[in-house]
């Protein structure tokens, strides 16, 4: 079977939809799927073909007609068994849909998000939701993320849910953390407290940060550690500064992803700010390694997120209960432990082997 996955996000580029694409076609590849990734330029192909396609684009989205035509042509003359857009909300995934049915190819789409889904947000979703429901199949990470395909119009019979993974090779147990510790100058009797997110306001950086103000002054040692980039990344630094929080609070753009996992087996507790998150795979992650979790109760994440079992849980949107239970952790250590092994058997649920499997199984049912 020879499969072309689209999408405008693909390492170096950081966030989910990139982490998956990658993953996918890795394992996918070790299943005996020839698998060719279309992307826009840039990208880190290692282990599959990676074509980048060459064009104007903006924020990680493709933008130039010139990219679409070419993405068609490549598309109409590969000789492909089936095209899968790896993202509902790119250009280039939705294009593929569109362009694969041109061609009398079977085409499929992930979603990787999960929205309120009034009457105005659906009148917005119109045009996306007419190419969405061109796909033969809608792989949706959670069943929150099927219910928000369905609300979309998409028929429920066409969509299926594949949950995302976990590489164990990067993110286990074994993992040590006492390195990046030394690297960021966090000493023995100090603690951090670490996230990994695309600094975007859907993703609550600023949200963790007022939280964080709060617990300062009641943990003196307390450091915090963000992994990533984003348009918020200018407003962050600013606030740190003017809350006088510079050396406590450590902004450290993106990392690779195996130092990703050192700065989570690292951390004394991981924090997943958002409001909501469609999966909510870096919390898996940081479960992977042995460290606890502070995570929204919303989403997917309540697909395998267990209060007190797993995670600590706070109310989206509420810096209050975010603070809560962050202090909560930091000061019972054997609920910590219990997180600690709660999230470890957890994470074993999840692998990227698993997604590869499911999704061939979506797969053969079109093809």
């Amino acid at each position: 079977m020879r499969v072309a996955l689209v999408g405008d996000e693909y390492p170096p580029v950081t966030g989910g939809a990139a982490v998956y694409a990658r993953e996918l076609a890795l394992h996918l590849s070790r299943l005996g799927v020839e698998v060719v990734v279309f992307t826009r330029e840039g990208a880190e192909g290692e282990g599959v073909e990676v074509r980048e396609l060459r064009g104007f684009g903006l924020f990680h989205r493709s933008l130039s007609p010139r990219l679409f035509g070419e993405l068609r042509r490549e598309l109409r003359s590969g000789g492909f068994s089936v095209v899968h857009g790896t993202d509902m909300y790119s250009p280039l995934s939705l294009a593929a849909v569109r362009f694969a049915r041109g061609a009398g190819l079977p085409s499929v789409v992930t979603c990787h998000s999960v929205h309120h889904s009034s009457g105005l947000w659906r009148a917005v979703h119109l045009p996306l939701t007419l190419l969405l429901r061109r796909a033969d199949r809608v792989i949706a990470v959670s069943g929150a993320s099927r219910e928000f395909c369905c609300s979309l119009g998409v028929p429920g019979e066409r969509v299926e849910v594949v949950p995302n993974g976990v590489d164990p090779s990067l993110f286990h147990r074994g993992v040590d953390g006492r390195g990046f510790r030394r690297r960021l100058g966090v000493g023995e009797g100090e603690r951090l407290v670490a996230t990994a997110i695309r600094l975007v306001k859907r993703k609550g950086p600023h949200l963790l940060l007022r939280a964080f103000s709060e617990l300062a002054g009641e943990f003196p040692g307390l450091r915090l550690a963000v992994a990533g980039e984003g348009p918020e990344e200018g407003e962050l630094r600013r606030r740190v500064e003017e809350e006088g929080l510079d050396g406590r609070v450590l902004l450290l753009g993106r990392l690779p992803h195996g130092e990703v996992a050192g700065l989570m087996a690292g951390a004394d507790l991981f924090v997943l700010p958002s409001s909501v998150e469609a999966f909510g795979l870096a919390a898996v992650e940081a479960m992977a390694v042995g460290t606890p979790v502070v995570c929204p109760r919303a989403g997917g994440i309540l697909e395998f997120g267990r209060d007190g079992y797993n995670c600590l849980m706070f109310e989206p949107g509420d810096p209050s209960s975010l603070r809560e239970a962050m202090a909560r952790l930091l000061s019972d250590g054997r609920l910590a432990r219990t997180l600690r092994l709660g999230g470890l058997r957890t994470a074993r649920r999840f692998t990227w082997e698993r997604t590869a499997r499911l999704t061939l199984r979506v797969y053969r049912g079109i093809a």
